[in-house]
């Protein structure tokens, strides 16, 4: 858990608000039904942050912040995931900026990953198709939601 000080500012992250895609393939939408405009759609793993919740649809945020309709049984809480926010970054056997490259060798802005482990600021990844990569974290984006508390 990381926890932030700026200028009087404590940011303490709160958990319980993210939700991993859970499907091959969902549909984020412009309003809470199936007929509803479709604005983007993403692959298993894709991490988005529940801000409401209608009638089994989830309003939520990706990680640009923009915020879309998903149908409740395509996402899960029951894992941890992340995606890409840099335009590419390296995969790595290690968790080293040294170590050798995954055979899939570099990942592209909106990849999705399963989060296994951490180890200091790297995390153990498990793309969609069963591989596994070690990405330093700061190529990544987490869907968790800080609160401020002032002191």
């Amino acid at each position: 858990m990381r926890i932030f000080f700026i200028s009087g500012i404590l940011l303490l992250p709160q958990f319980g608000h993210s939700l991993c895609v859970s499907v091959s393939q969902a549909n984020l939408r412009a309003e809470p039904k199936a007929s509803s405009k479709l604005l983007w759609t993403v692959g298993r793993y894709m991490p988005l942050l529940e801000v409401d919740y209608q009638n089994g649809w989830y309003l939520v945020k990706d990680l640009e912040g923009k915020k879309m309709w998903i149908y409740s049984s395509l996402v899960s809480e029951d894992f941890d995931c992340a995606v890409i926010k840099v335009n590419a970054t390296n995969l790595r056997s290690m968790p080293n900026t040294t170590a050798p490259q995954t055979p899939l060798s570099v990942a592209y802005k909106y990849q999705p990953f399963k989060k296994l482990q951490r180890e200091e600021n790297w995390l153990y990844l498990q793309d969609s198709y069963g591989g596994k990569h070690w990405v330093i974290d700061r190529n990544l984006w987490e869907p968790l939601e800080y609160t401020r508390v002032s002191y």
